[in-house]
């Protein structure tokens, strides 16, 4: 049984993380549409200001309450992220909360500040409300576009893979609530986990191989390279999971590709901000890739290696 203090982290821990992202989610769908789609783009707005109250009243908590390696793991914000915040707004015009983000850059760890546990109930609770709503609205675009009904210039597959995140972090909320089905713990067991994040991790290869500029021949060879190893990685832990065995080179595996995956984002990140890379991606969505295959090295207890 979880103490309080272990409740409170770990709640405050994947809100940080899952906050921001489901925040720019709601960000990138909105960009994405055309302009006949305008009330979906101010849904999608209205999701994305909602994300970032909760993700305000999480980083209030979470001073003196989130984890130590969470926090040096950079799955929060990077280094990267207040310029990425800021060349984003330039490119689209759209403003950013920046002094959160440099808010989260300076949090403390480790329990030093009492908060209320039923504080922390209340904004897993309205974290996963607003993440259904998320998750409704973005079943209901794909359907749309591959009904082609609509049209945004997010990929299909990334629409269904945003999807699948908010559906992990609301599961994951109900765990930390207690609501989740205790006798269906393996759902959170690391083969699952990394079967999941294999395959999200293989996904950002490929959305970066499709976004880079055809002159950007040696980088796309490299991402679609990082496609087919996370391929082969995510088969290989389905594999495991389908006879009941945990293969300790499968995550071994799995930490050496997400750590190399992630400096090729960091230096992709880098690139971005300096110009130095002709492609179509948003700098912001560069840096939300780069957190996340943070986050999955702790998922993996490689946190910040």
């Amino acid at each position: 049984m979880k103490s309080k203090q272990d409740f409170i982290t770990m709640s405050l821990d994947l809100n940080l993380f899952f906050l921001r992202i489901m925040k720019e989610h709601s960000f990138f769908l909105e960009i994405a549409f055309m302009p006949v789609n305008r009330p979906m783009a101010e849904q999608a707005k209205e999701f994305k200001m909602g994300f970032e109250k909760l993700l305000a009243e999480a980083t209030n908590l979470a001073d003196g309450n989130v984890s130590r390696p969470a926090l040096e793991s950079k799955q929060f914000v990077t280094q990267f992220t207040v310029d990425a915040e800021q060349l984003t707004n330039f490119y689209t015009g759209m403003p950013f909360n920046t002094r959160l983000t440099k808010r989260q850059l300076m949090l403390t760890p480790d329990g030093s500040r009492n908060v209320s546990e039923q504080a922390v109930e209340s904004l897993n609770r309205r974290a996963h409300r607003l993440t259904s709503k998320l998750a409704e609205f973005k079943e209901r675009l794909l359907r749309n576009v591959l009904a082609c009904n609509i049209f945004t210039i997010n990929y299909p597959l990334l629409i269904e893979h945003i999807l699948r995140e908010a559906r992990l972090y609301m599961a994951q909320l109900d765990a930390l609530n207690g609501q989740g089905d205790s006798d269906n713990n393996n759902s959170f067991d690391l083969l699952n986990l990394e079967a999941f994040w294999n395959r999200q991790m293989g996904e950002h290869a490929k959305f970066i191989a499709g976004l880079l500029d055809p002159s950007e021949e040696s980088l796309i060879d490299t991402a679609r390279m990082f496609g087919k190893e996370f391929d082969t990685l995510t088969a290989k832990a389905k594999e495991a999971l389908e006879i009941n065995s945990n293969f300790p080179g499968i995550t071994n595996d799995s930490i050496s590709a997400t750590q190399r995956l992630r400096d090729f984002k960091a230096a992709g990140t880098q690139g971005l901000l300096d110009c130095n890379i002709r492609s179509i991606i948003i700098p912001l969505l560069a840096d939300h890739v780069l957190r996340e295959a943070n986050h999955y090295l702790c998922v993996l207890g490689a946190c910040g290696t």
